[in-house]
């Protein structure tokens, strides 16, 4: 009973942010008894907009990994966050299930696996897409391409499926093509999907799979096919790059900031492929009467375009 008394104690001083890490750290030392504290406590406490509690105890089971730890871990990481009606206290929880998700990767277990592929059919977590990022699972990497879609687990789903490099290709394809429309427009986040699996084609594309990705160079989607040229000017043949760099080169027209910005630097990357076509794209706006010295509401493109022909004449030479 004394036991049991002091262990319900330092259970109730995790959410004392003054004692907290000493007392997880004395429940860690008392093995599996601790273990079950833990996981008793992750289960039976209630979702709070404060989860620091909570998120020592997740810390807690993956370090005493018992069977009562990834009980509790795969309870927690599986949750229906949606049941929680509360938005502040559903992001906080969201927050635990996540770091829940995560631990899953460190369990040897075949039954921790699976239960990491299963949360691959619910909400996206980014600790789902993390810990397949640590450890990899080519069963995992259609769901993960989809994941893309997703603004907050985006950029692990990402760091995940770069992992599995050229066994992520087929996936990456036959995800590209797909356009997920809302009023018969396709969505922001369908959008950002393409971009963002085009920006790992990058990476794995292969000379003679270019074709595959060249119709995206006439997307109307202005970051898809920006993106679209990356890979083609990374792996193209020099008719392919030429294309590519003359998409490059009308993105400087946009309104966009961020998108002005890519190109400029994507053109100067590979100056040495288009430099011709930048000349002759400055003499027809300066026949054209276009200033290089307007700024507002933004720069004029010719102003963008002598300055890459500077930037890129000076890099030039300095290889010589």
């Amino acid at each position: 009973m004394p036991n049991q008394e002091a262990i319900r104690g330092l259970i109730e001083q995790l959410g004392d942010p003054s004692r907290s890490n000493q007392a997880l750290l004395a429940l860690l030392l008392k093995g599996n008894e601790g273990a079950r504290a833990l996981a008793g406590f992750l289960l039976s406490s209630r979702p709070t907009c404060v989860p620091e509690a909570r998120l020592l105890a997740v810390e807690g089971l993956n370090i005493l990994k018992s069977p009562e730890a990834l009980s509790a871990l795969v309870s927690v990481a599986s949750r229906q966050l949606g049941e929680i009606s509360d938005p502040v206290v559903r992001l906080a929880e969201e927050t635990v299930a996540s770091r829940a998700a995560l631990a899953l990767a460190d369990f040897p277990s075949p039954r921790a696996r699976e239960a990491l592929l299963k949360l691959l059919e619910g909400k996206p977590l980014v600790g789902v897409a993390e810990a397949f990022a640590k450890s990899w699972d080519l069963r995992a990497i259609p769901r993960l391409v989809s994941w893309l879609e997703d603004d907050f687990a985006a950029d692990a789903a990402n760091r995940a499926i770069g992992i599995c490099g050229r066994m992520a290709f087929t996936a990456l394809v036959n995800s590209l093509g797909e356009k997920h429309t809302q009023s018969g427009c396709e969505t922001g986040m369908s959008q950002r999907r393409r971009a963002r699996i085009l920006g790992l084609l990058a990476d794995i594309l292969r000379g003679d799979e270019v074709h595959l990705i060249e119709p995206a160079l006439e997307d109307p989607v202005e970051i898809v096919r920006l993106n679209a040229a990356l890979a083609v000017l990374s792996k193209g043949n020099a008719a392919q790059k030429e294309r590519a760099f003359e998409v490059v080169l009308s993105l400087l027209d946009l309104s966009d900031r961020a998108l002005r910005g890519d190109a400029e630097e994507l053109l100067l990357e590979h100056f040495s492929i288009g430099h011709q076509l930048i000349d002759r794209e400055i003499e027809r706006r300066d026949r054209a009467g276009e200033s290089a010295e307007e700024f507002f509401p933004r720069e004029s493109t010719l102003g963008v375009l002598l300055r890459i022909r500077k930037k890129g004449q000076l890099t030039l030479e300095e290889r010589r």
